[in-house]
């Protein structure tokens, strides 16, 4: 019997920049690894200016020239009546890691998005939205050289499949 996938959720303020583009590029990881029964992603923001609306038509452009899509993005807000369906939660900087913890999340469930360069403490990912069309790909090179890294942490929450 497959334990339930591992609910990995990804983190950012408005949940139309960074975090659906660190959900796709996870994600297609994921799938081109044929490890997709293992992981539920989804993102999320902690503001609600968005909620409901698709990605920044910029990170949506940036998906796009890197074969990925974000076509079926809805924003969502995170809140604390949310944590507990949560087993991971990826934040792209320290405002939201700290926004998680009051919500309610255990430090230990939270990963920076930037915890795989060797950098201690993890930079942020920079919120591209004010940034112009550069602040995107930069974006999209941070999370893509995080996503690996992030893989193989995530693995260590991923409950054995029991043998009989």
């Amino acid at each position: 019997m497959n334990p339930r996938p591992l609910r990995v959720i990804f983190i950012c303020l408005g949940n139309i920049c960074r975090s659906p583009l660190a959900e796709v590029v996870v994600k297609s990881m994921v799938e081109k690894q044929g490890l997709s029964a293992l992981f539920h992603f989804e993102s999320a923001g902690t503001g609600d200016w968005h909620i409901g609306k698709g990605a920044d038509p910029r990170s949506a452009s940036k998906a796009l020239e890197k074969k990925l899509s974000l076509n079926h993005h809805a924003a969502q807000q995170m809140t604390a009546s949310k944590i507990q369906d949560w087993d991971i939660f990826v934040a792209m900087d320290r405002d939201n890691r700290r926004n998680l913890i009051t919500m309610g999340a255990k430090p230990e469930q939270i990963l920076m998005m930037r915890d795989f360069e060797g950098v201690c403490p993890a930079p942020d990912v920079p919120d591209p939205y004010y940034g112009g069309a550069h602040g995107f790909e930069d974006a999209y090179v941070m999370l893509q050289n995080n996503a690996q890294g992030l893989l193989r942490k995530l693995h260590d929450f991923v409950p054995p499949v029991g043998h009989h």
